[in-house]
C-alpha cells in the first residue's frame, strides 16, 4: 500500500510540473543557427546567426529583430527576446544577428561611404533576402555602444525606410556631429512613421544632451521617440534592460 502511494504522489508531481512547464516549447528550443549570404556591396561571404521563436511556423507572420554586435550579444539578447515573447510582453520574433565589425572601422573620412555599403547591404541583399524566405510584418534594429549605436542612428536620419523602429545604446555620435546636431538632421523623416529609442547613461557621462536638444526642438510628428537614462555601472544589465524596455515599448507603440 505505502508502495502504491509513494508511486502515486511522484506521478501526480511530475504532472503538475508539466503543467507548469510546456515541454513542447522552451526545453526543446534551439537558441539559433548560422547562415551565410554573399554580398556584393560588402565584398564578402557574410555570416549571419538567425534564431525561430518556439512557436515559429512558416506560414506565419513575425517581426523581424536585427542584432549588430552578434558575435557577444545574438545569444543572450535572443533569449531575452524568446522569453520576453514566452510571456507575451512582445510578440513572437525572428530574430538576426549581424556581426557588423569588419565593414564598420569607421573615421571621418570613411564614415560616409561605409555607412552606404551597409545600408545598400541591408536595403538590396539582407532585408529582401529575409523577406524571400520568412513573412516579415515589422522590423527593429538594436545597436548599442559607439560603433552599433552610432549606425543604427545614422540609418535612422539617413536611412530612415529600411526599418519601422531603430534602437540606439549609448551611441558616439562624434563622427557624425554635424549631420546629428544641424537644424536639418531630421528633414528626410517628414513624411514617415517611425520609432526611435535613445539611451544615455550617467554612470559613464554618455548622454548625448546636443542630440537630445535636437530631438526636443526638431523631431518630426511621425517620429515617435522615447529617451532614457540610467545610472547603472554594470553594462551587461543595462544594455539589456534598455533593450526589453525598447522592444516592448516598439510593439506596444505599433499596437495603438
Amino acid at each position: 500500500m505505502k508502495k502504491l502511494l509513494s508511486t502515486l504522489f511522484i506521478s501526480i508531481f511530475f504532472s503538475i510540473s508539466l503543467i507548469g512547464q510546456n515541454i513542447g516549447d522552451s526545453p526543446q528550443t534551439k537558441l539559433g543557427f548560422t547562415i551565410t549570404i554573399n554580398s556584393q556591396n560588402l565584398n564578402d561571404s557574410v555570416k549571419l546567426f538567425v534564431h525561430y521563436p518556439f512557436n515559429y511556423d512558416s506560414g506565419k507572420e513575425f517581426p523581424l529583430v536585427l542584432l549588430l554586435d552578434a558575435n557577444t550579444s545574438f545569444k543572450a539578447f535572443s533569449a531575452c527576446t524568446e522569453l520576453m515573447a514566452y510571456e507575451k510582453s512582445i510578440p513572437s520574433c525572428i530574430v538576426v544577428g549581424f556581426p557588423q565589425y569588419k565593414y564598420a572601422d569607421f573615421d571621418n573620412e570613411n564614415i560616409e561611404s561605409k555607412m552606404d555599403n551597409l545600408s545598400k547591404f541591408f536595403e538590396k541583399e539582407l532585408l529582401p533576402y529575409l523577406q524571400s524566405k520568412y513573412n516579415i510584418t515589422k522590423t527593429i534594429i538594436w545597436g548599442q555602444g559607439s560603433q552599433s549605436g552610432l549606425i543604427s542612428s545614422f540609418m535612422m536620419i539617413e536611412y530612415p525606410y529600411l526599418f519601422n523602429g531603430y534602437i540606439s545604446d549609448v551611441p558616439d555620435l562624434s563622427l557624425m556631429q554635424e549631420r546629428a546636431y544641424s537644424e536639418k538632421a531630421f528633414d528626410k523623416l517628414k513624411d514617415k512613421k517611425l520609432n526611435y529609442y535613445l539611451f544615455g547613461n550617467s554612470a559613464y557621462n554618455i548622454l548625448n544632451e546636443t542630440f537630445l536638444n535636437n530631438l526636443k526642438a526638431n523631431a518630426p510628428e511621425g517620429l515617435s521617440w522615447n529617451y532614457a537614462i540610467s545610472d547603472e555601472r554594470n553594462t551587461i544589465i543595462y544594455f539589456l534592460n534598455n533593450y526589453m524596455h525598447a522592444t516592448e515599448l516598439f510593439f506596444k507603440d505599433k499596437e495603438e
